[in-house]
């Protein structure tokens, strides 16, 4: 996949959350120009850097990020596939079993004064 920016992006950016890498690759860079028409005769022109670009997201101990940062173009068509669906999404089902839980007990008891 290709992708514009307007700023120089690194080759590769890792931002980690709640045990979840997020790693985007930019790799390839070509600094392009492209014109627009714009009201009248009037043009707009726009410069951006274009890169091939991938984003691989999963849990933070299953990337091999050293490897992506010393090696990203092997990395350019990687997505992560976990092998057992339900470890890849532990963290996803326990805010969803957190967010049940918060909800019933906050509507437990307008459920018990419905039920009377």
């Amino acid at each position: 996949m290709r992708a514009r920016f307007t700023n120089q992006q690194p080759p590769v950016s890792v931002v980690a959350r709640d045990g979840v890498s997020y790693v985007f690759i930019c790799i390839n860079e070509e600094f392009k120009t492209e014109t627009y028409p714009d009201i009248g005769d009037g043009k707009t022109q726009e410069s951006y850097y274009e890169y091939d670009y991938n984003e691989i997201v999963g849990p933070a101990d299953k990337i091999p990020i050293d490897d992506i940062r010393e090696h990203p173009d092997q990395y350019i068509n990687y997505a992560y596939n976990a092998s057992d669906p339900p470890d890849a999404n532990a963290y996803t089902d326990k805010k969803i079993s957190e967010l049940k839980a918060q909800i019933d007990a906050d509507l437990g008891p307008i459920y018990k004064e419905l039920a009377k």
